[in-house]
């Protein structure tokens, strides 16, 4: 009887025999090598895809996030103009409030216009200057003070 070689044998002198035997042991070689063949591939897939997909996602989340934050960022800015304009407009309405008193109107006026109630006398005093060498500006300090009134003239 022969012995059995596999091919990996350097030997190539020998024959194999052609039985049922040797040809179900060949064939079990052959399903084992598919076998190891299809885990392999199986691995390296359920490896690969999820990774792939891993990364995918986690790149989406990457861009979300500075989305997130350029918006948030804008929001913020949104908010504060929001608080500045809220400032404005109490701010106007006090303005609207006060310019619809006379008594405010006419102290505007007379501060601004030089104009006097009767018995007033304006003295416009000039401001001090800080610096030697600064230029004088045209700004003004005015005082006003009331004049006493005789009780004759009434």
């Amino acid at each position: 009887m022969s012995r059995r070689h596999s091919s990996n044998d350097d030997q190539k002198n020998f024959t194999k025999l052609d039985n049922d035997y040797v040809r179900n042991t060949d064939r079990a070689i052959n399903r084992k090598k598919q076998l190891l063949k299809r885990k392999i591939r199986r691995i390296v897939f359920f490896t690969i895809v999820p990774v792939v997909i891993i990364a995918f996602l986690i790149n989406i989340l990457f861009q979300q996030s500075k989305t997130l934050a350029v918006k948030e960022k804008k929001k913020d800015e949104a908010n504060q103009h929001l608080t500045e304009m809220k400032e404005d407009q109490d701010s106007l309405n006090l303005k609207i409030k006060q310019l619809e008193d006379d008594e405010y109107i006419a102290k505007l006026l007379r501060k601004d216009y030089f104009l006097s109630e009767e018995g007033e006398i304006i003295f416009i005093i000039p401001e001090e200057k800080e610096n030697k060498g600064d230029i004088p500006e045209k700004k003004d300090k005015k005082e006003v003070i009331p004049e006493k009134k005789d009780k004759k003239d009434d």
